[in-house]
């Protein structure tokens, strides 16, 4: 076999590598208008920046976020609907972060095809984000929409905060975050579980705490703890709300008594505890994780039990999170089969032309206008901007917004977000590089070449070139 054959084999693989395609930030809100969505209602004026907001609100990203309360405090009584652009689902997932209140028909973002809801989530009346994955693996190709939902008027339902809150939508085709926090305690009160006789009074921290051995092993500032005024004395249990169980794993901190049935924590599935685990009669919370595979679809909830007066007669839980297995080793099998694949056929494929294949279907009219368009907007260098918007867009190239989005849509790019992140990203290597930036940190260049905030910039960077900013600077030394 010669180095030729070889090095085509090699080539191929990069090839295929390069086929990965990028991740679409459909909306990060970070440009602080509503441009990718239309609106009903009057509960969504304009994405509402953090500093705004009385309520301190956990898990941001940036700066930007949809948030319906549209006085920024206390409750609100208005309602209302953004309802995002219609876009072709050609990624296998959509993730976002959600919270505000948990109603799935009142307060709730869906995923909508053929007039359909066929994905929806919402929060666990609290202020902390968490992040939702759908898998649309099943609708590849088809059209369809986002709603992000406050049709809470507050009288209605006082069990449920009355608004919502939403941030980057993203599609990718893979999953960059396969945890799921279920509970942190981080809002400081167990609003989420439903609470039986004394021993649970509020989560506790490092000043609340009522225990003459300090805590350790719990994360953030609050965690689970049935030890009070009293110490041991008190009784009772904490129970979850009914979830579905979709992944693989669940974990948890747990400290305390070990007292089997007594001082625990239980996983109940038809009403039979499945899973137990205690602690080991410290202050220590240590981890432990439940195989739940083949229990997945079925319907669960979590005990959280303190059944015991005596001596370690209290329960410390913290980070219960679900999770996914890491599919790491799949993909070395993978590759192990390409490359074995590729010797047996590498008398063939060496015969071949190495030409690159696209799977974008674009008429040669609408490739000529795009081209046009790609070429106005980075010859204007309108991207600079940051509150570059698709109306600034039409101005300078005479495009319809139509047009523009259609466009777009059909390039290698997915959308014009992604393309003008593309140019910023582009002209940030080059301001990188110049001399005559050396006295410039890396986010004063990026915010020069259009990023809004740090947030938006490691993460777009990362996305497109698949290493981070320090990472490419350090590449240039």
């Amino acid at each position: 076999m010669s180095f030729r054959c070889i090095g085509i084999f090699i080539l191929l693989l990069l090839g295929c590598a390069k086929t990965e395609r990028p991740d679409i930030v459909f909306d990060d809100f970070e440009k602080g208008q509503f441009l990718n969505w239309n609106k009903q209602g009057e509960s969504f004026v304009t994405p509402v920046n953090i500093d705004s907001i009385r309520e301190p609100i956990k898990g941001v990203h940036g700066k930007y976020l949809a948030f319906s309360n549209v006085d920024g405090q206390g409750e609100s009584r208005a309602q209302g609907k953004l309802i995002s652009h219609k876009f072709k689902i050609n990624r296998n997932y959509i993730s976002f972060f959600i919270a505000g209140g948990e109603h799935d028909v009142r307060e709730c973002v869906n995923l909508i095809i053929d007039n359909k809801i066929v994905k929806t989530a919402t929060g666990r009346n609290d202020m902390v984000l968490r992040e939702t994955v759908w898998d649309v693996r099943a609708f590849q190709g088809q059209e369809a929409i986002i709603e992000v939902v406050d049709a809470m008027a507050s009288p209605f339902e006082r069990s449920a905060l009355g608004f919502i809150l939403a941030d980057n939508f993203t599609f990718s085709d893979k999953i960059h975050h396969r945890e799921v926090v279920f509970e942190d305690f981080e809002n400081g009160t167990y609003s989420n579980w439903q609470v039986e006789g004394e021993a649970f009074e509020v989560p506790r921290n490092r000043i609340n705490v009522y225990y003459p051995i300090s805590a350790n092993g719990f994360n953030g500032e609050y965690f689970a703890f049935s030890f009070g005024r009293t110490h041991d004395k008190k009784q009772g249990k904490l129970t979850s709300k009914p979830f579905k169980i979709n992944h693989d794993y669940i974990t948890l901190l747990v400290g305390g008594g070990n007292h089997p049935k007594r001082t625990c924590v239980n996983l109940l599935v038809n009403d039979s505890i499945v899973y137990s685990v205690t602690g080991n009669n410290d202050g220590n919370l240590r981890p432990h994780q439940w195989n739940v595979k083949e229990l997945k679809g079925m319907t669960g909830t979590i005990e959280i039990v303190d059944h015991y007066s005596d001596g370690w007669g209290h329960i410390m839980v913290d980070d219960i999170i679900f999770m996914d297995e890491t599919q790491w080793y799949m993909k070395i099998w993978v590759w192990a089969i390409i490359f074995l694949l590729g010797f047996v056929g590498i008398y063939v494929i060496r015969r071949l032309a190495l030409k690159p294949k696209s799977n974008i279907k674009i008429s040669p009219e609408d490739d000529e206008a795009l081209e046009k368009l790609k070429s106005i907007v980075s010859t204007s260098e309108i991207y600079l901007n940051n509150e570059c918007s698709i109306q600034d867009i039409t101005t300078v190239s005479n495009y319809s917004e139509g047009d523009i989005d259609d466009l777009f849509s059909k390039s290698e790019y997915g959308s014009l977000i992604n393309y003008l992140n593309y140019l910023r990203v582009e002209a940030f290597k080059q301001q990188l590089q110049d001399p005559k930036n050396e006295a410039y940190t890396m986010i004063s260049i990026a915010e020069r070449c259009g990023f809004s905030s740090k947030t938006s910039f490691y993460r777009t960077f990362k996305a497109i070139t698949n290493i981070t900013p320090s990472e490419y600077k350090n590449s240039l030394k």
